[in-house]
């Protein structure tokens, strides 16, 4: 398992979600705002790459 951090591109806040060691994307919510995003891994390891999702 690993950690996706990604930020909320509606209200700026750090989200974490934990994933398996093979997975490259995944659906989370923002635990501040609630606007569901889907978060896809990046070359850099440390944050994800969210976008809204529609």
């Amino acid at each position: 398992m690993k950690t996706a951090e990604w930020l909320c591109t509606a209200c700026g806040a750090t989200n974490r979600k934990l994933v398996a060691d093979q997975q490259t994307q995944a659906e989370d919510r923002c635990v501040t705002c609630h606007t569901r995003h889907v978060i896809q891994q990046v070359p850099r390891p440390v944050r994800w790459h969210a976008t809204v999702k529609r």
